[in-house]
């Protein structure tokens, strides 16, 4: 294939961008504050005698966290055959992680440093679905705690009440960006939660999903958990109350349009039956 591009003496404009992709594409080297990477072929059956290595490199104050979302190899006894092998570096040379595979998920994994090794082998016989993973950086709190103050797109929020926002609120947040907001407040609180602002890109007109950009809240402290609503576009999302003293709060984005993003401010409260206590003044319904 070629791809061939003139341009004349007159006006010019901004150009285009080319995305070049297989569905066989299979390990690289990625650099981003957090991406996708999944089995040749996925969700189709993986292909036999793949040999694929994923290389993670986030920033020197940063450590990698990869979770998978979906995983579904052929299982054996020592996982010989076909399977998942996590590295806390760049080489195979490095403090294993894990070997996986079968069906069960493997467990989150948290790096040492800011590099991760994934690297994924199947035999030449028996398959299976293969696996989705994702993966981010987070700010190394032991070797960096001063940089904390910095980061914007993972957090950990333990205030009785605060405010977040999309990176770079109110101007356009970035392309392909996976960020996460988790708040945990003390046993016996509740966690109410509002959206001031939604600016995000619209939905897919085809399917009428959130497809490109969106902000999902999750009912505890990870996607695994009850799904309380996902929005994008301009939509105005009620106010949320979790169930227990934990919500989690997704941005994901893609290559494409962007847009000023969204703000966001929780409350710690206290729920007696249907009321809840969110200041010694202020008394709101629990809907």
């Amino acid at each position: 294939m070629s791809i061939i591009f003139h341009s004349d003496r007159h006006v010019a404009y901004r150009g285009f961008n080319v995305y070049l992709s297989s569905p066989d594409m299979c390990g690289g080297v990625l650099t981003g504050l957090s991406g996708v990477i999944s089995s040749p072929g996925y969700p189709q059956e993986y292909s036999n005698n793949a040999d694929c290595s994923w290389a993670i490199h986030v920033s020197n104050t940063s450590v990698v966290t990869l979770a998978f979302l979906d995983f579904q190899l052929e299982n054996n006894e020592g996982c010989n055959f076909d399977f998942v092998a996590l590295f806390d570096g760049p080489t195979v040379t490095h403090r294993h992680l894990g070997k996986y595979c079968g069906a069960d998920k493997p467990p989150n994994i948290v790096t040492t440093s800011n590099q991760l090794l994934v690297v994924f082998k199947s035999d030449f016989n028996i398959g299976g679905r293969g696996f989705k993973a994702y993966y981010y950086s987070v700010f190394d709190l032991i070797n960096y705690p001063c940089f904390w103050c910095n980061c914007e797109c993972q957090q950990v929020l333990s205030a009785v009440s605060g405010n977040f926002s999309s990176p770079h609120f109110p101007s356009v947040y970035p392309n392909n960006i996976n960020c996460h907001w988790s708040i945990t407040l003390a046993a016996g609180y509740r966690i109410k939660l509002f959206f001031p602002v939604m600016d995000m890109e619209d939905r897919n007109s085809l399917s009428d999903e959130c497809d490109y950009d969106s902000v999902a809240v999750y009912d505890g402290d990870s996607q695994t958990d009850t799904l309380l609503g996902r929005w994008c576009g301009r939509e105005h999302p009620p106010s949320l109350i979790s169930k227990a003293n934990k919500l989690l709060v997704v941005l994901s984005t893609d290559r494409n349009e962007a847009h000023r993003g969204f703000s966001a401010s929780y409350l710690g409260v206290i729920c007696v039956s249907h009321l809840c206590l969110v200041s010694i003044n202020t008394v709101t319904p629990d809907p």
